[in-house]
C-alpha cells in the first residue's frame, strides 16, 4: 500500500518517500511526522498527540515540533506561507489537506477516497485562509457539529445516533428516529456566537425574542444561564441551575443533567469555591455520562473533561488535570473548535505551574493571536492576560507592557464584565509600574478597585505601593490579603497572588518602614505560623525577612540560599529576584562581596537579557558596583539603572552611596526615593 500525491509517494509503513521514483532522504521523524498526518487527515493531529508519537514521551518543545514540520514541508515541495499539503490551526495543531490517493498492489489506477480532505486548488475557492480554517469533518462528526442539540427519545434504546439528548417534550414519536435540523435552532447558534463574542445585549435581547418552545429548550436556559455567569451575575445563574436540575432530574435526562453540572462546576470556580466543590460536579459529570455509554457526543464528554482539567487544575494536582485537559482538547477539536482552543489554554496553565513558562507563553501567545485574526475578542483578552502573568513572572516587561495595550484597546471592543475588566486592569497597572510608569499606574489602580469593590487584587495594589515609595499602603494591603479566606496556592504563587506571597509583600513593607526610621511593626500570630513553616520559595523569601529584622543575618541568609534555590529549581526568575534582592544587600552589609558577586553572575547567566529589562535587577547591579568601588562599573549600572527608573526613584543607602562618589566621577547628584502622592 502507497499514499500518493502531486508526483510524490509514500509507502503506508512510513519508511521510504520517493519523489518521481526517486528516493528522497529525509529523517526517520519527518517521515513518522507525514504518516501520521496523513493516516489521520480527516481531522486535526493536535500538537501534543503529535510529539508522543514522533518522541515518545511529553518532554519536547513546540519549537522542536515545528523543525520536524518545516523539514517535512521542505522535503515534499511545501512551505509555512501556503500550507499547500500540511496547514497549521494556530493554538491546535496540524492537519494534512491535500487529496492522497491510496494504491494498493495490483491496482491499475490510484483511487480518492471519499472521505479524503479536498485538494489545495479545490479548496482555495470556496475555504478560510489557512489559519483559519476549521478541521474537515467526517460525515457523523459534522452531524455533531450542525446539530448538536438535538435528542433521541429514551437514552438507553438507541445506541446508533450521536447526539445531546434533549427536553421530553423534544424527543421524537418514534423510539430512535432522528430529528432533522430545524431552522428555529438557527437563532440559539447565533446566540452561542454574540455570547462567544462578548456581545451580552445581542444574548439578553436574542432570549427574549425566542420562540416559546425554543426559549423552553435546554439550550436556551443553559444559555441563560452562562449569560449571568459571564456577567458576574451568580446568584441569578444559581437560582436558575437549581430550576432547570430538578427539571431534568425529573425528566431522568443523564446528558442534560451533565451538563448542568458541568455548569455547576464553573460557577463553583466563578464565586471563588473550594477546589472539592468545583471538582466534585465535574466528576459526577463524566460518571454520568460514561454510564450512557456511546451515545454520548464527543462535545459533551469533551466539555465535562474540560471542567474536571479546570477544577484538578485548581487543587493542583497537575499530571491528573494534564491528562483530562489533553483528552477534552482531542474530543473538542473533533466538534467545537472554540473549546478547543479554550482546553489548550488551560493545558498551557498547567505548564506554566509546573516550570514550562517559555512552552505556555508560546501557546498562549499562538491561541491569542489566532483569536484576533478571527476576532474573537474574548478568547483574544483572556488568553493575552494570562501570557502577562508569565510574562512577569519571566521578568519580560517591556513584552508584558506590549500585550497589556492590546488588551486594554480590547476592552473598548468586547465590552467584558466587571470582573475580566478589573482584571485587565490590574495586569495593565503591574506591567506599568514594572517597567516605571506610576502616574498612569495609580489612577488605571483606583480605577480596577472601582469596578471590583468585592474582588480587588490586594497584592498587586501592595506591590504598586511598595514601588511609589508608600510602604505604609502597602503593609495594610498585604495584611489585609493574607486575611482572606483562600488556600495557599504554594506550588503556583504566581503575582505573589496567596498567603505566603502577602506574607512576603507585608515583610518588605515592614522592613522599608523601619529602613525609614519607624518601628519594625509586628506580625500577627497568624503570619508568625505562617514564617514558621514556609512551603514556597516566596515563604522561605518572607521567613528570611523576618530573621533579618529580628538580628539573625546567619540564619536568614541560610533562608534566601533556599529559596533562590527552589526558585531556580521551578524556572521562576521572578521568584529568584525576589529571593536575589534581599540576600544580595545582606551579603554586601556583611561585607561578603564574593558570593554577593556569585549570586549576581548566578542570575546573569539564567537569563542575559535579564539585567536589560529589570530595574530591579539592574540596582543590584549597582549595588555591587558601588561596594567593590569599581568607577566603570559604577557609571554604567547607574546609567542602565536610570534609563529603567521611569518615575521610580533609586532607594535611600544607593542614593547616599553613589553621592559620596559622583564628584569624583564628574557624575551629576541625586537625592531622595521614590514618593508619589498617595
Amino acid at each position: 500500500m502507497q499514499y500518493r500525491w502531486d508526483d510524490f509517494s509514500l509507502d503506508r509503513q512510513g519508511t521510504l518517500l520517493t519523489r518521481q521514483g526517486q528516493h528522497v532522504d529525509v529523517s526517520r521523524k519527518v517521515l513518522d511526522c507525514m504518516s501520521h498526518l496523513i493516516e489521520h487527515r480527516h481531522r486535526v493531529v493536535a500538537y501534543d498527540e503529535l510529539i508522543r508519537t514522533l518522541w515518545g514521551h511529553d518532554n519536547v518543545t513546540n519549537h522542536q515540533l515545528t523543525q520536524i514540520v518545516v523539514a517535512a514541508r521542505r522535503a515534499i515541495s511545501d512551505d509555512g506561507k501556503a500550507q499547500r499539503l500540511i496547514r497549521t490551526l494556530p493554538g491546535l495543531g496540524y492537519r494534512w489537506v491535500g487529496a492522497i490517493h491510496e494504491i494498493t498492489d495490483g491496482d491499475a489506477a490510484p483511487r480518492i477516497h471519499a472521505d479524503d480532505p479536498p485538494s489545495a486548488t479545490q479548496e482555495s475557492a470556496d475555504t478560510p485562509a489557512p489559519e483559519t480554517s476549521p478541521p474537515p469533518q467526517t460525515h457523523a462528526i459534522a452531524w455533531y457539529r450542525h446539530d448538536k442539540r438535538l435528542a433521541v427519545a429514551g437514552v438507553m434504546l438507541t445506541l446508533a445516533v450521536v447526539a445531546f439528548i434533549g427536553w421530553p417534550e423534544h424527543k421524537t414519536e418514534q423510539a430512535g428516529a432522528v430529528v432533522q435540523p430545524a431552522a428555529a435552532e438557527e437563532p440559539l447558534a447565533r446566540l452561542e456566537e454574540a455570547l462567544w463574542k462578548g456581545q451580552y445585549e445581542v444574548v439578553r435581547e436574542g432570549l427574549a425574542t425566542l420562540p416559546a418552545d425554543l426559549a423552553d429548550s435546554p439550550d436556551a436556559h443553559l444559555l441563560e444561564i452562562s449569560l449571568d455567569m459571564d456577567r458576574g451575575r451568580y446568584d441569578r445563574a444559581a437560582e436558575k441551575l437549581e430550576q432547570q436540575q430538578i427539571r431534568a432530574k425529573i425528566a431522568a435526562d443523564p446528558v442534560w443533567q451533565a451538563r448542568l453540572l458541568v455548569a455547576q462546576s464553573a460557577l463553583n470556580a466563578n464565586t471563588g469555591k473550594q477546589a472539592e466543590e468545583v471538582l466534585a460536579p465535574a466528576q459526577s459529570a463524566i460518571e454520568l455520562l460514561e454510564s450512557v455509554g456511546d451515545v454520548v457526543s464527543p462535545q459533551a464528554m469533551g466539555q465535562a473533561l474540560f471542567r474536571r482539567g479546570q477544577a484538578l487544575l485548581k487543587a493542583r494536582q497537575f499530571e491528573r488535570a494534564q491528562e483530562d485537559l489533553i483528552r477534552a482538547r482531542d474530543l473538542l477539536l473533533q466538534a467545537d473548535d472554540r473549546r478547543a482552543v479554550l482546553a489548550k489554554g488551560a493545558l498551557a496553565r498547567v505548564w506554566m505551574r509546573t516550570g514550562r513558562m517559555v512552552d505556555a507563553l508560546d501557546a498562549l501567545t499562538e491561541i491569542a493571536n489566532a483569536a484576533e485574526q478571527s476576532q474573537d475578542y474574548v478568547s483574544e483578552i483572556t488568553s493575552r492576560n494570562t501570557a502577562i502573568n508569565i510574562q512577569i513572572e519571566l521578568l519580560r516587561w517591556r513584552d508584558a507592557l506590549t500585550d497589556s495595550q492590546r488588551s486594554m484597546q480590547l476592552l473598548l471592543q468586547s465590552a467584558p464584565d466587571s470582573v475580566r475588566r478589573a482584571r485587565t486592569l490590574e495586569l495593565r497597572v503591574l506591567a506599568l509600574t514594572g517597567n516605571g510608569q506610576l502616574r498612569e499606574a495609580g489612577s488605571l489602580l483606583e480605577e480596577a478597585e472601582a469596578l471590583s469593590k468585592e474582588r480587588k487584587s490586594l497584592t498587586i495594589s501592595a506591590m504598586f505601593h511598595l514601588a511609589s515609595g508608600h510602604a505604609e499602603r502597602a503593609l495594610a494591603d498585604a495584611a489585609e490579603a493574607f486575611g482572606e479566606d483562600s488556600p495557599n496556592d504554594h506550588k503556583t504563587n504566581l503575582l505573589l497572588q496567596n498567603k505566603e506571597g502577602a506574607l512576603l509583600l507585608w515583610m518588605t513593607a515592614a522592613q522599608d518602614l523601619a529602613v525609614m526610621g519607624n518601628a519594625m511593626p509586628v506580625p500577627s500570630p497568624a503570619q508568625r505560623k505562617a514564617l514558621q513553616q514556609p512551603e514556597s520559595s516566596i515563604g522561605h523569601t518572607a521567613r528570611g525577612r523576618w530573621l533579618w529584622s529580628q538580628g539573625q543575618p546567619h540564619d536568614a541568609q541560610a533562608e534566601f540560599q533556599r529559596a533562590l534555590e527552589m526558585a531556580q529549581q521551578t524556572n521562576r526568575p521572578f521568584h529568584m529576584l525576589l529571593a536575589s534582592e534581599p540576600l544580595i544587600e545582606l551579603l554586601l552589609q556583611r561585607g561578603d562581596m564574593q558570593t554577593a558577586t556569585q549570586v549576581m553572575a548566578m542570575l546573569r547567566a539564567y537569563d542575559p537579557d535579564l539585567l536589560d529589562q529589570s530595574y530591579r535587577a539592574n540596582v543590584l547591579g549597582l549595588r555591587i558596583a558601588l561596594m567593590a568601588g569599581d568607577e566603570t562599573g559604577v557609571k554604567t549600572a547607574y546609567r542602565k539603572t536610570q534609563a529603567l527608573a521611569g518615575e521610580r526613584r533609586l532607594p535611600a543607602d544607593v542614593v547616599s552611596a553613589y553621592a559620596q562618589r559622583a564628584p569624583q566621577m564628574g557624575e551629576p547628584h541625586i537625592t531622595g526615593t521614590a514618593r508619589l502622592s498617595p
